[in-house]
C-alpha cells in the first residue's frame, strides 16, 4: 500500500461541543488520499465516543488514546505513526476549508518546498478576524529570504514593530504542511507545556526552520482557529507562566548559541522577551485569578523587575511602535507597573469585544 499524500494529525482532549465540526472538515476534502490521526489525551466528556463512530464510517482514520499528558506529547505520538509524505497539524476545536489540502499539496509539489504556510481567521461567536501574515505568495523563500523567515519567528526587529498584530502569526503549527521526511531528519519534538507554558509550535518551527531550504506561502485563510473554547489551556490563568517562559526562551537562546546564528537572532529574542510582558500581563488579568488588582500589580512588578526583563528592554527601541503600543511599551520599559497594569486590564477587556 503507497504512503498517503498527507497525514493529518488531531490531537483532542474535551472537545465534544467542537469535534464533529473537525472531522467533517477533514473527512470531506477534496484531497482524498490522507489519513486522519486522532490521539485522544483521556478526554473525560464524550469526545472520544464521538470519534469511534466517525472511525467506523471512514477508514482513512487511525484513532488512539493515551494517558493524559498535554497536547506536546499527542501531537509527537501523532508524528510517530504518520505515514503520508506531507504532515499538517489540526486541533480538535478547529476546522479548514474542504480544499485546503489539495492546494497545499499542490503548492508543496509544484514549488518542491519543504512547508507551506496558509493565512488563518480567528474565528469568535459573532465575528470572524483574518490574520494578515504579510508575506509574498508569489515568492519562494529560500537562502537569505528564509533566513530572515527564520529569523521572524523568534520575535521583531526595527520597522516590524509598525504592525504588532502580525508579530507572532507564522510561529503556529497549524496553518502549514510539512514535508515528513524533513521532521523525521532534524528530530526535532514538541517541549511539554508543562516546562515552557505556551509556545510549543513556535519553539518547534524556529527549530525545524533551521532544517529546511524551502518554504511557499499561500495568501488563502484555509484554516479557522476557534477562540471560544473555554477548555483552552490559554483561556485560564496559568500562575507559573513567568517562570516556564524564562525556560522557553533559555531553549531558544541555547539554540541561537547552538547553531552559531547571527546577531539578529539575540535582537528578536531580546524584543521576543519585551512584547512577552504583554502575554504575562494579560494572564494576570485572566477573570478566574481571583486577587485583588493590587496583588496583580506587585506581581507585574516583579515580572518588570526581572534582571533578564529589565536588560532586554534596555535595548528595546520604541521609536518603531504605533504610539498606543509605545506608551504600553514605555510604562514597561521604566517600569511604571501601576500604569501598565491599567493598560493591561483595559486591553484584556477590548479583546473580548472586538
Amino acid at each position: 500500500m503507497s504512503e498517503p499524500k498527507v497525514s493529518v494529525i488531531v490531537p483532542v482532549y474535551n472537545c465534544e461541543k467542537y469535534i464533529e465540526r473537525c472531522m467533517d472538515s477533514l473527512i470531506n476534502q477534496t484531497l482524498a488520499d490522507i489519513e486522519i490521526i486522532v490521539i485522544d489525551d483521556e478526554s473525560k466528556d464524550t469526545t472520544f465516543e464521538i470519534l469511534k463512530e466517525y472511525e467506523k464510517k471512514d477508514k482513512r482514520i487511525k484513532l488512539m488514546t493515551k494517558k493524559n499528558s498535554g497536547i506536546s506529547s499527542s501531537r509527537n505520538k501523532g508524528m510517530e505513526i504518520a505515514t503520508g509524505k506531507y504532515i499538517a497539524f489540526i486541533d480538535g476545536d478547529d476546522w479548514i476549508d474542504l480544499d485546503c489540502l489539495e492546494k497545499m499539496y499542490e503548492v508543496a509539489e509544484k514549488n518542491q518546498t519543504d512547508i507551506v504556510i496558509c493565512s488563518y481567521v480567528r474565528e469568535f461567536k459573532d465575528h470572524a478576524k483574518p490574520k494578515d501574515i504579510k508575506l509574498d505568495e508569489n515568492k519562494i523563500y529560500q537562502g537569505e529570504d528564509l533566513a530572515v523567515l527564520h529569523r521572524r519567528i523568534l520575535g521583531p526587529i526595527k520597522e516590524e514593530f509598525r504592525n504588532p498584530e502580525s508579530l507572532d502569526s507564522i510561529g503556529s503549527a497549524c496553518g502549514k504542511l510539512y514535508k515528513r521526511e524533513i521532521i523525521l531528519k532534524s528530530g526535532y519534538r514538541f517541549i511539554d507545556l508543562k516546562e515552557i507554558g505556551t509556545a510549543e509550535d513556535t519553539l518547534f518551527n524556529f527549530m525545524l526552520f533551521n532544517e529546511v531550504t524551502k518554504i511557499s506561502f499561500i495568501d488563502k485563510c484555509f484554516y479557522h482557529y476557534w477562540k471560544e473554547n473555554e477548555n483552552s489551556i490559554t483561556t485560564k490563568y496559568n500562575p507559573n507562566l513567568f517562570n516556564q517562559w524564562k525556560n522557553l526562551f533559555k531553549y531558544m537562546e541555547e539554540f541561537i548559541k547552538k547553531n552559531d546564528l547571527d546577531n539578529s537572532f539575540y535582537e528578536s529574542l531580546g524584543n521576543r522577551i519585551c512584547v512577552g510582558v504583554l502575554g504575562l500581563g494579560l494572564n494576570e488579568c485572566k477573570e478566574d485569578n481571583n486577587v485583588s488588582w493590587r496583588v496583580k500589580t506587585k506581581h507585574l512588578k516583579t515580572i518588570l523587575n526581572d534582571k533578564q526583563i529589565r536588560d532586554a528592554y534596555s535595548k528595546l527601541e520604541l521609536k518603531y511602535f504605533p504610539i498606543h503600543w509605545k506608551i504600553f511599551y514605555c510604562f514597561n520599559k521604566y517600569r511604571i507597573s501601576f500604569l501598565s497594569y491599567m493598560m493591561l486590564n483595559t486591553i484584556s477587556i477590548l479583546r473580548k469585544k472586538i
